[in-house]
């Protein structure tokens, strides 16, 4: 069996850890990491992968990259990342893994069901669902194990 592709596109340590961590458990999976939009991009660019898992709120830049308010946080990051992957023609499969209930957002706050209808509608065939995760409660993984096995198997 060929060995899976997957990028995970976050930039927070600890969740990070987590995420590895599970991925880990499978040596079917080749893992690599990306922790800012234009790492991810570059990542995107270079290679060829089977699945992303993408954060929604993230930097521009990696640490130490930054350059001025250009890299700063962005709320929807992983939307431009969905945006990259779909204006570039990429058949790329992405779930996104988020640990914020809502997004902040000029027309007022977005909350992770409302998200999801606006991603379904704007990238079908690419964005394929979300995984709430939360650091103390394991019913994140039981949901990303079930979105591996569902996307792996088609």
């Amino acid at each position: 069996m060929d060995r899976r592709k997957i990028l995970v596109i976050e930039d927070d340590d600890p969740k990070l850890e987590q995420i590895l961590a599970l991925l880990e458990i499978s040596s079917s999976l080749d893992v690599e990491v990306a922790k800012s939009l234009n790492g991810a991009c570059k990542c995107i660019d270079n290679k060829e992968y089977d699945l992303v898992l993408l954060d929604m709120s993230l930097p521009t830049f990696d640490n130490g990259m930054t350059v001025g308010a250009s890299g700063r946080q962005k709320t929807f990051g992983g939307k431009e990342i969905l945006m990259y992957i779909w204006e570039n023609e990429k058949d790329l499969p992405v779930i996104v893994l988020t640990q914020f209930k809502d997004f902040p957002a000029d027309e007022g706050p977005i909350n992770l069901p409302q998200l999801h209808i606006q991603l379904k509608k704007e990238f079908p065939g690419i964005y394929f669902g979300h995984v709430y995760f939360e650091h103390d409660n394991d019913s994140w993984k039981t949901a990303l194990k079930d979105f591996l096995s569902e996307i792996f198997i088609c």
